[in-house]
Order: structure tokens, then C-alpha cells, then sequence
């Protein structure tokens, strides 16, 4: 029993191996840059076509490149759409999981500075972005009750500490942050919808002011894109089937 146990393990490892080379040497064969195809004029405005590559790092991470807008007026531009870790999982398809589902991005990374000054009968929020593009709605719940939370488009608020916190005499709340993607109007919208920031217990009594600065919350971390386990079919090692559309290496 013991010997055939002991052979059992061993051909597992055999064959585990032999997969572990064959998994090494298909990233190998695959890695590389992989061009778009497309006779889109103005691509890097197109709703759905707006990517340049696609490219699978040998480390076994990838970035998906966006379109570069050549000509006036030149707007904000990021050069990344999304990037993660990408695998092979069987012999014609590989998997993509973007870095957002395992890593917490720097545009979440906030800073609070707490006051006291003008009415104490008021809460006072400043929402600071680091630039004027932030189209979302920025949404606070306070002590985990949905009836009290409040939401709304403006970076500067007054709110009445009767109608949202505890009574006076129960000095911490706890306070929740998030921001939403305002997509009215949007045709096709491929990137988050909820950002939560914080959730913190404060003493609005102590300090009735909070200026919460978002640094790096800028268009590119806005419009990154999640793919978790999305599945790319490869055609051979120098094409790609994805979205409808065929990339060339």
C-alpha cells in the first residue's frame, strides 16, 4: 500500500512538472506586445476601440494601453486602460485579473484634517481633488444608518448635526465615505462604479470641520478598468481574440 501510494506521488509530481515547464514556456511564447487591429480614424475617441495594445509581460503581468489622441485640443491623457496579472489556463485561452481585486490602488489614499471653527450646531466637509475632473457623487452615511446619509455633487457641505449625527451628548460618529460615477448620459461606461474611501470614527464635537483631500484621485484611477478572470482567446502565438477583435503581436 505504501509503495503504491509513494508511485502515485511521485507520478504526480512527474506530470505536475512537465505541466509547470509547458505552463513557463506558453507565457514564453505568448508574452510580447499586441497591436490592435483597426482602420478607426479617431480611435482614441471611440467608445469601445479606444485601446492601442495589449501587452503580456514575461513576469506574468500585463497592460492594456490606450489610444493617443494626436491632434488639438490635447485633453488629459492616460496612456494606461487597465493592467494585472495574466495566466494561461488551458491551451488556447488566457485569463486577466486586474490589479484593483488584489491591490488597493493609490487613488484611494486620503487625508483628513480635522477643525473646529464657525457654528457648532453644523458639520462642515471640503472634498479636495487634486484636479476639476471628478464627475461622481460624493456620499456619506453616518453611523451606519442609510435613513441619515446624504449625497450630492458639490465639494463643500454644511450639514445640521441634529438631522445626521447622534445627539450632542454622544460626541464620536462614525462617518462613511464613498464616491459614485455620475454615468447619465453615458452610452458606454466600462470602468467602477462605487469608490469607498473611509470609514472613521470622529469626534464631531472636538472637530466639526473635515477637509478630506483625495491626492491621487485623478482621471486615470477614475477611469481604470476591472477585469476579474476575463478570458482572452488566442488564435495562435501571434494573435488574439478579445472584445470582438482581433490583436496582432
Amino acid at each position: 500500500m505504501k509503495k503504491l501510494l509513494f508511485l502515485l506521488i511521485v507520478v504526480f509530481l512527474f506530470f505536475g512538472n512537465i505541466l509547470v515547464q509547458g505552463q513557463k514556456k506558453k507565457i514564453g511564447d505568448l508574452s510580447g506586445i499586441y497591436i490592435l487591429e483597426t482602420d478607426s480614424k479617431y480611435q482614441a475617441l471611440s467608445d469601445d476601440r479606444n485601446y492601442s495594445s495589449l501587452e503580456l509581460h514575461t513576469n506574468g503581468t500585463y497592460t492594456l494601453g490606450k489610444a493617443v489622441v494626436t491632434f488639438s485640443p490635447v485633453m488629459e491623457q492616460c496612456d494606461c486602460a487597465s493592467k494585472g496579472k495574466w495566466s494561461v489556463i488551458a491551451d488556447n485561452v488566457i485569463e486577466i485579473t486586474s490589479e484593483d481585486y488584489y491591490l488597493k490602488q493609490k487613488g484611494y489614499t486620503y487625508d483628513i484634517k480635522k477643525e473646529n471653527k464657525l457654528s457648532q450646531d453644523s458639520l462642515y466637509i471640503q472634498v479636495v481633488f487634486p484636479t476639476d475632473f471628478h464627475p461622481v457623487k460624493l456620499d456619506f452615511t453616518f453611523n451606519h444608518n442609510n435613513n441619515k446619509s446624504f449625497t450630492t455633487d458639490k465639494t463643500y457641505i454644511v450639514l445640521p448635526k441634529s438631522k445626521y449625527l447622534w445627539n450632542r451628548r454622544t460626541v464620536t460618529n462614525q462617518i462613511s465615505f464613498s464616491l459614485n460615477a455620475d454615468i447619465s448620459g453615458t452610452k458606454l461606461y466600462k470602468s467602477r462604479m462605487l469608490f469607498e474611501i473611509f470609514e472613521e470614527s470622529i469626534n464631531t464635537e472636538k472637530f466639526n470641520s473635515l477637509t478630506i483631500s483625495l491626492p491621487n484621485f485623478d482621471r486615470c484611477f477614475f477611469e481604470f478598468e476591472p477585469y476579474k478572470q476575463q478570458l482572452i482567446y488566442i488564435k495562435d502565438k501571434n494573435q488574439l481574440l478579445w472584445q470582438g477583435e482581433t490583436w496582432r503581436k
